[in-house]
């Protein structure tokens, strides 16, 4: 027997919608069947990026990085990212 899946909850914002799915399997909620998409060819990033940092890390800390994005199913610079920006959540700095 199947298990019965879930409705997909309504989002305030495209962050809230992105947090939500970082933490949730897509396999659990039902969808609704789409049949026209159509793209943009002028699509801009949701989030405000100002500026390109270079940093040099060692072949442990990108492995370590490397290997969570792998678990997110992310790219390796936006774990960083995601990496940074929880860090400095967590010294209440942003």
């Amino acid at each position: 027997m199947s298990k019965k899946k879930l409705l997909t909850p309504d989002f305030k914002s495209i962050e809230e919608m992105a947090s939500f799915w970082d933490t949730h399997d897509s396999e659990d909620y039902q969808w609704e069947t789409v049949k026209d998409v159509k793209f943009s060819k002028n699509l801009k990033s949701v989030f405000n990026f100002k500026k390109v940092v270079p940093i040099r890390l060692d072949n442990g800390t990108i492995n370590a990085v490397e290997k969570v994005a792998s678990a997110k199913g992310i790219g390796t610079s936006t774990a960083a990212r995601m990496l940074i920006r929880e860090r400095l959540a967590e010294l209440n700095i942003i």
